[in-house]
């Protein structure tokens, strides 16, 4: 198979995969943007959590992620707190009603992935997950 059709097809793909996500979040309500969706989704994985290690999770600048993160403080979705080893750094967290807009976020993703994997098997699915997660490792 020629390179181009291999590049080609997984650029078709994450745009298409990428046009489902929105749609599926526009569907469900939710005006975040995909960087603040990602921010939140680090805040949750890596309790407890600072804006440096969100920097670090989302390779994005520290200046990135304080102007998202404010975004995410004035609506309520996240708070801080003091962290307790290092006076400079304030640990994040969801609120009550961050963890409502992420249910929603999850529940926009079970459908736009739900979308994307209609009329394939496990054994499909699986093969793709190995294969791309191949693709990942050589490029990296």
């Amino acid at each position: 198979m020629p390179d181009t059709l291999i590049g080609e097809s997984l650029h078709q793909l994450m745009h298409a995969y990428k046009r489902a996500l929105r749609q599926a979040y526009a569907d469900a309500g939710l005006t975040l943007t995909v960087s603040h969706i990602r921010t939140l989704k680090a805040i949750r994985s890596l309790a407890p959590c600072t804006a440096q290690r969100i920097a670090q999770r989302t390779q994005r600048d520290k200046a990135q992620i304080t102007r998202l993160l404010h975004d995410l403080l004035d609506a309520g979705i996240i708070a801080k707190r003091p962290h307790a080893e290092d006076r400079r750094s304030r640990i994040l967290a969801l609120t009550a009603h961050g963890h409502g807009v992420m249910e929603q976020i999850d529940e926009s993703e079970r459908h736009a992935h739900q979308r994307l994997a209609a009329g394939l098997d496990a054994a499909d699915l699986e093969t793709f997950v190995r294969l791309s997660r191949l693709m990942v490792d050589n490029l990296h």
